[in-house]
C-alpha cells in the first residue's frame, strides 16, 4: 500500500458500505502506525493525511473534538464526501460537519491565504 498509499485507502473506504467505513479506517490507521513504528517507507504526506482523517472518524464519533491540520486539498474533498456518508446513515453525528470544517476546513482556507 506504499506506493500510492492516499489512492489504495480512497478506493477501499469508498467502495465499503457506510457502516464498515470507520472499523475499516481505524484498522487501516492502526496499520500504518505499525508501519511508521517500523520505520517502514511510507509517504509521509498521505500518511499524515489518512491518520488525521482516522483519528477524526473516532474522536469525533465518541463526541470529542480533533486538532486543526492541513490536509491536501484533493484528500479533504474525498474525506468530505466520505463525512456526508457516515452522517447521511447516522454514524457521525450532524455536528461533524462543524467539527470538519474546524479541523480540516479552516485550517485549509488560512494556509492557502497564507501563501497568497
Amino acid at each position: 500500500m506504499n506506493a500510492h498509499l492516499f489512492e489504495s485507502f480512497s478506493k477501499m473506504i469508498d467502495k465499503l458500505p457506510a457502516g464498515e467505513v470507520i472499523p475499516a479506517a481505524e484498522r487501516e490507521c492502526q496499520l500504518l502506525e505499525n508501519d511508521l513504528v517500523t520505520n517502514r517507507p511510507v509517504p509521509k504526506q498521505e500518511a499524515h493525511s489518512i491518520l488525521s482523517f482516522c483519528r477524526f472518524l473516532t474522536v469525533t464519533k465518541a463526541g470529542l473534538k480533533v486538532p486543526r491540520t492541513v490536509l491536501p486539498p484533493g484528500h479533504a474533498a474525498f474525506y468530505q464526501k466520505i463525512l456526508e456518508r457516515l452522517i447521511e446513515v447516522g454514524e457521525l453525528p450532524e455536528s461533524a460537519h462543524e467539527q470538519y470544517d474546524e479541523a480540516f476546513t479552516v485550517p485549509l482556507l488560512k494556509s492557502a491565504a497564507d501563501v497568497y
